[in-house]
């Protein structure tokens, strides 16, 4: 990540802020909560407290909502909390059963099968309602409106190319940002589109790819190895990151008696792939902050130090989701267990396939109580 530069003379009293939303599947709606604590601790006349706005997976479909209405944030946050408190599984994918039974088979049949594999289905779920649903409530020619009257600085989807095996951010914002190139990743002015969003949240498998000129894209969480560069990139003086992972693990875990079933290794993998690498990037951070104020004291130099303000869950969403799996429908349920991925062994990977009201809901409340116990840091935050 690109820091260490000194500060310039006429660097204004409140730097530029960003927002990170990374990955989760349906445990982003932790993020909503978050940001409906905010839009109250704000002023309703202070604007967009977030001028860069970076998402990745189900983070992306929050940034997006969020530049929407980069010109009124607090409406902004109103519109996506409606959404996310009265979400549906058949809102993301087909779940009736014939339609899941059907698409399992035949994914099976081209893939695992003597079918021909490039003629079946890409994934395990077809995820098409989404796309009609964010159809109804993104517009791009807002954002672009918001950029060029100055309410949106910038913003971008990270998606990863199956093709070449590259990270590639999407952005769009003030003309002043320039493209980047760094191994395994980069940045590309683009004007966006549903596409584009589609292809940022595409979880591996489980949603389809989707192509974007000659290379076909998945979630953006795969391969991204540094998720604040892009907020670095857009021009971030501070970010605040909504975190999904649990703000202090339990570290004694008992031994386990069995090997690891098919839901449980599905859920690390998915654990790893939404969260361990922010959360290493986050340490990274941190080490070179604390290498730049030393340096400072020592040299006598400002050297810019990225300020930033993690808020994450209290509580296990893993096990939040637990106390709701009796209310997905009886089809999505039977057709995990065919998949052998139970309730008793995949509470992790249900998890991120949590799209009904009641979990969302106590997720929103969640990040709301979680925002609110840090409303002076953020207050602090946001004014700097």
């Amino acid at each position: 990540m690109e820091r260490g530069t000194k500060l310039d003379s006429s660097h204004s009293s409140t730097r530029r802020s960003a927002l990170l939303l990374g990955g989760g599947g349906a445990r982003a709606a932790y993020q909503v909560g978050v940001l409906k604590a905010i839009a109250e601790i704000i002023p309703s006349d202070a604007g967009n407290p977030f001028p860069i706005i970076c998402g990745t997976s189900a983070g992306s479909i929050n940034t997006v909502a969020l530049a929407s209405n980069a010109d009124d944030f607090q409406e902004g946050v109103r519109r996506i909390n409606s959404v996310w408190a009265n979400f549906e599984l058949h809102h993301v994918f087909h779940a009736d059963g014939k339609s899941l039974f059907k698409r399992i088979a035949s994914w099976a049949w081209a893939n695992l099968g003597p079918g021909t594999w490039h003629k079946g289905p890409s994934s395990i779920l077809d995820n098409e309602p989404l796309r009609h649903l964010l159809k109804r409530y993104i517009s791009f020619e807002k954002i672009d409106k918001s950029i060029e009257n100055g309410d949106l600085h910038a913003y971008c989807l990270t998606a990863c190319s199956y093709t070449s095996g590259e990270s590639t951010t999407f952005y769009d914002g003030a003309p002043e940002i320039d493209n980047w190139l760094r191994t395994h990743r980069e940045g590309q002015r683009e004007k966006m589109n549903i596409d584009h969003l589609m292809a940022s949240s595409a979880i591996p498998v489980i949603f389809p790819s989707v192509k974007l000129g000659d290379e076909h894209f998945g979630d953006g969480s795969m391969r991204q190895i540094s998720p604040i560069s892009p907020a670095l990139h857009l021009g971030a003086e501070k970010i605040l990151i909504i975190g999904l992972r649990l703000e202090s693990a339990n570290k004694s875990r008992p031994s386990p008696v069995h090997r690891p079933t098919l839901g449980q290794i599905s859920g690390y993998v998915l654990d790893t792939l939404f969260l361990n690498s922010l959360q290493s990037d986050i340490e990274r951070m941190e080490r070179m902050n604390r290498t730049l104020k030393s340096a400072s004291e020592t040299n006598g130099e400002a050297l810019k130090v990225i300020d930033h303000l993690v808020i994450s869950p209290t509580q296990d969403i893993a096990n939040i989701a637990m106390k709701h799996y009796l209310e997905l429908p009886r089809s999505f349920r039977i057709a995990l267990k065919f998949l052998g991925m139970g309730k008793a062994n995949s509470r992790r990977f249900i998890s991120y396939l949590m799209f009904t009201k009641t979990f969302c809901q106590e997720l929103i409340e969640l990040g709301y109580r979680d925002a609110m116990s840090k409303q002076d840091e953020i207050k602090a935050f946001l004014k700097s």
